[in-house]
């Protein structure tokens, strides 16, 4: 079913999805609860938005093409994006309360401990990068056919959905960029971006279109 108007919304929600990522990390939020409640409701934006942009674009692809490939893409998307709002909701909780629990022990103690902690949002940050790999790979394949995307984004989303998930994997639990290795999140994001805009054009031209057949 054509929906040009949810496709549009959905390129366009992809993108507050990127600006409050962007918001979420540039902003010195205050060390205040207003400033913390203002950054966690900023960062969870970004999934929020992310999971209306995904169902905008499995929307898209199914209007002519639907299959396995691009349900199954929603669904690790949906999973991905829920991974990454308890990602987010754990780094600020613990940014923001482990003040109070480690004003009574030693440096090497509270040390220890915040090292500990990381290593909770640091397996959900693996959890989020390796489903959002999963469904770019299924999604690679359902768009590669699909008329106003093709194999020019389905190859590249599939070649950067595997790449995440093997450099993820080769080293747990700490991040690739901290390893040598290649961090292809910002480059996901760029071409993620991108798709959004592409996305969003798509759903505007439709829906000129319908107007004028109308």
């Amino acid at each position: 079913m054509r929906n040009p108007g949810l496709w549009l919304g959905g390129g366009v929600a992809g993108l507050a999805s990127i600006v409050a990522y962007l918001l979420a990390i540039a902003v010195p939020w205050p060390e205040s609860q207003l400033g913390t409640s203002a950054g966690l409701l900023v960062a969870a934006a970004f999934p929020v938005f992310g999971i209306i942009y995904s169902y905008a674009l499995c929307s898209f692809v199914a209007a002519e093409r639907d299959g396995p490939a691009n349900r199954l893409g929603f669904v690790f998307a949906v999973a991905a994006f829920s991974t990454l709002l308890a990602m987010i909701v754990v780094q600020l909780a613990v940014g923001a309360g482990i003040g109070e629990f480690t004003r009574e022990l030693d440096a090497q103690t509270a040390r220890a401990l915040r090292r500990g902690l990381r290593l909770v949002d640091l397996g959900l940050d693996v959890s989020w990068d390796l489903l959002m790999g999963t469904a770019l790979v299924f999604w690679g394949v359902a768009i590669r056919k699909r008329s106003g995307l093709g194999p020019g984004w389905g190859i590249p989303i599939v070649a950067l959905g595997l790449g995440l998930i093997a450099l993820n994997a080769a080293t747990f639990p700490w991040p690739p960029g901290d390893h040598g290795l290649v961090d292809l999140g910002p480059l996901t994001g760029l071409f993620m971006l991108a798709l959004a805009v592409r996305l969003a054009v798509l759903g505007r031209r439709a829906s000129t279109e319908a107007r004028a057949t109308a």
